[in-house]
């Protein structure tokens, strides 16, 4: 019996000794009935709290978790360019710049005593739009120890499983809502533009018609795993070309697992962007989608659109009910590739990456929703 459990009964059994007990009771009840209430009170929180840590303790499931003192140690400092550049004295600018240029290379490599490259960046820092943005990012974002708290974590494990690997330099700015690439990598600097997770309701996402299935996913939280999402894709992500639906679905379950890699205390609604509702659907539905891919094949099919469908962000699936989430090919093939690492513990992050044939993968990873 849990723990949890054993307190509630505990907790019944000696209420009755009390008189806190009565704040349930209405008039006319007898203790008796009053105990009964209260105690199918506390049984109903603690089948809901059993719940919650069932969730918690699937969601968690096949993720590869390294102790901490087997981690390298690792700080990340997140350099403030945006920061910089819109606190520059106005009167002083050119000069300011220069004496930027050392620190923010990947920003202000070019030839500052061309006015024209000035000039430019003169408009930008005083565009009226581009302070107002600049001025909710920096209300947003004060400072920025979590996040680099959340990178430095997340590059401690990128070291573990490739201590070869460079760390990229990490960088952040306003992009004036470049939403399309929220995190660049440009050689060994990693670019966040900060005005992209100022969160889902923030009026110009909205005044740009920005879908909400995908202002949904620009908040703060997301902005370590874009950043190992970017590295994955520049630096790991290499002569892959997916035909088939089922290519398709391990390259992205193989991207979601580096992701369980890098962040394994990040719950799955978090890394693969679903609400707690979609991923109970799928959770729940996941036998009877499998069974349509299965029955019409759709798993050995190279259309375009419906591999598009199966694993593209969107409002949810097309052809599904519209509570369903989107990207369910994504899903499966996340499930397929901790199944196979589950069965395969001695296979590394580094070999399972260069895994190509799915249709060999999916049955050795003995995989079945």
């Amino acid at each position: 019996m849990s723990v949890l459990l054993c307190r509630h009964f505990f907790i019944c059994n000696i209420m009755h000794k009390r008189k806190h007990f009565e704040a349930f009771a209405k008039p006319g009840m007898t203790k008796s009935v009053v105990l009964k209430r209260f105690c199918f009170f506390t049984g109903f929180l603690t089948a809901v709290l059993l719940l919650g840590l069932a969730s918690c303790h699937s969601s968690r499931r096949n993720v590869p978790e390294i102790p901490e003192n087997k981690l390298p140690k690792v700080q990340v400092t997140i350099h403030r360019y945006g920061k910089a550049l819109f606190g520059l004295d106005r009167h002083h600018f050119q000069a300011g710049l220069k004496k930027l240029k050392p620190q923010f290379l990947p920003f202000l490599n070019a030839d500052l005593n061309d006015t024209a490259n000035v000039n430019r960046l003169y408009r930008y820092v005083t565009d009226t739009q581009i302070l107002y943005v600049y001025h909710k990012t920096m209300a947003a974002f004060p400072q920025l120890k979590l996040e680099e708290k959340q990178l430095s974590h997340a590059f401690a494990h990128l070291k573990y499983y490739y201590p070869a690997y460079r760390l990229p330099e990490v960088y952040s700015y306003v992009s004036d809502l470049y939403y399309e690439q929220p995190v660049m990598k440009q050689g060994h600097a990693v670019v966040i533009a900060l005005d992209d997770y100022l969160g889902e309701n923030f009026p110009l996402y909205i005044d740009l018609n920005i879908p909400k299935y995908h202002r949904r996913c620009m908040v703060k939280q997301q902005i370590a795993l874009d950043v190992m999402r970017t590295v994955y894709r520049d630096d790991f992500y290499k002569n892959m070309h997916p035909k088939t639906l089922l290519d398709h679905m391990l390259e992205a379950g193989k991207k979601l697992y580096f992701l369980d890699a890098m962040f394994p205390d990040v719950p799955d609604t978090v890394k693969i962007c679903y609400t707690g509702k979609q991923l109970a659907w799928m959770q729940k539905n996941r036998k009877e989608v499998w069974a349509v891919l299965v029955r019409n094949r759709f798993l050995y099919s190279s259309d375009y659109m419906l591999i598009n469908k199966m694993t593209q962000p969107g409002p949810f699936s097309d052809g599904f009910s519209h509570a369903s989430p989107p990207a369910m090919g994504a899903w499966f093939g996340w499930q397929m590739v901790r199944k196979y690492m589950a069965r395969h513990s001695g296979t590394t992050l580094s070999q399972l990456l260069k895994k190509k044939d799915a249709q060999q993968f999916l049955a050795d990873s003995g995989y079945k929703p």
